[in-house]
């Protein structure tokens, strides 16, 4: 819970996430959990102190600007019994799948 607007993992909070998540821990995992979690909080609060202002948002890291490829046809075709060599269930040429409602 929020502690003057630091965030604490609770240990009855932990086991509402537990009963959620249908996680059984024994106490001495509750107790390294409430520890390590409440660490990753503490270590986001600094985060949150950096100044960041100034800087320009950025949705890649890379910059990458298109990564995708042209399509391209191929005169290459697969025959039928190859395109079907390697499906697990097949009926009058088709791969045959669940049915989906």
């Amino acid at each position: 819970m929020e502690e003057g607007g630091k965030i604490t993992i609770t240990p009855e909070l932990l086991d509402h996430l537990c009963e959620l998540a249908k996680l059984k821990l024994t106490e001495s995992e509750k107790k390294a959990f409430l520890r390590d979690l409440n660490r990753i909080l503490e270590y986001f609060s600094v985060i949150d102190e950096v100044e960041v202002g100034d800087v320009e948002p950025a949705f890649h890291v890379l910059g990458l600007s298109n990564v995708m490829r042209e399509d391209e046809v191929s005169e290459e075709r697969l025959a039928q019994e190859e395109a079907l060599a390697n499906a697990p269930h097949k009926e009058e040429g088709y791969i045959k799948a669940p049915r989906m409602v």
